[in-house]
């Protein structure tokens, strides 16, 4: 029912992909998604007792069959990239690596898509408005604060990007933290391009939900959600395109520097990831 937090970093890097294996490698956290995702969304728009209720549902079918259908493919797709990082990457293992990615990430908006249609459908201009104005001042708060301080977004991302790094491989080196450096300082920020593309989607969104009901509002709404990106301003495309190239960069760059101990430590953490996502899809603890 919200704008698709789409991946900033769809690279090929191996520290993204564990980065977000873990974010879900807990089954108590995994298990209890739908209702975390309930809350929040509950914290975006006021909904009656059969709102909820069709949410709720959506939200637990959603989650069953993403634990059945799709942690065993993930699972399978981290131990194939355990078996490549034995040696540095090339364009083609690279190639291979985004593709699969795009296609979870297709597969997971094709199947959400529809249901989170019709109940955005189903709100009243009294809900739509209220969830674009809730909308709005989340945005302009992450805007607000990552403007706060212009260099402390440059710092912040050797950070994020050091502990990557760090989590997947046990350490980086001063050489490796050196590539992380200058990257981060040429990197682009782009909160208010950003916060000018999100704008314009919610905008457009909060048009097609007025809307008189037809085929045609239908359509428009599930490319809102498929496509958001459709609706971002070419100064944000172009600045998000030049980052992204930035960092698959620094991915090619930190992964001709690993150790044969920081791989067999890669290794180790894509291979841990793989077996916690494969006692999820079991529904073992």
């Amino acid at each position: 029912m919200v704008q698709s937090a789409r991946l900033r970093l769809r690279t090929l890097a191996v520290c993204v992909v564990a980065l977000l294996t873990t974010a879900c490698s807990s089954s108590f956290v995994y298990n209890r998604l739908d209702t975390l995702a309930g809350w929040y969304l509950g914290s975006l728009v006021s909904l009656d007792e059969d709102q909820e209720r069709q949410l709720q549902q959506w939200l637990t079918q959603t989650l069953d069959w993403h634990r059945r259908s799709e942690l065993t493919r993930y699972a399978g797709f981290l131990r194939d990239l355990s078996q490549q990082m034995h040696q540095p990457g090339t364009p083609s293992t690279y190639a291979q690596t985004q593709q699969r990615f795009e296609e979870f990430w297709q597969e997971l908006v094709t199947k959400t898509t529809p249901q989170a249609t019709t109940l955005l459908q189903g709100l009243s201009i009294d809900q739509t408005n209220e969830l674009v104005r809730n909308l709005d001042e989340k945005a302009r708060d992450r805007a607000a604060d990552e403007a706060s301080d212009p260099g402390k977004w440059q710092r912040d991302q050797i950070k994020r990007l050091s502990r990557f790094v760090r989590r997947c491989t046990g350490s980086v080196s001063n050489e490796q933290l050196a590539l992380i450096t200058a990257t981060a300082s040429q990197l682009e920020p782009s909160q208010a391009e950003w916060l000018a593309s999100q704008d314009a989607w919610r905008r457009a969104l909060q048009s097609a939900l007025m809307a008189e009901p037809s085929a045609d509002r239908t359509h428009r709404i599930e490319q809102l959600l498929a496509r958001a990106n459709n609706e971002w301003t070419q100064e944000y495309v172009d600045k998000s395109q030049r980052n992204r190239q930035r960092h698959l960069d620094l991915v090619r760059s930190l992964d001709a520097t690993l150790s044969s101990r920081q791989r067999k430590h890669l290794q180790s953490e894509l291979l841990k990831l793989a077996g916690q996502l494969d006692s999820i899809a079991g529904g073992k603890s």
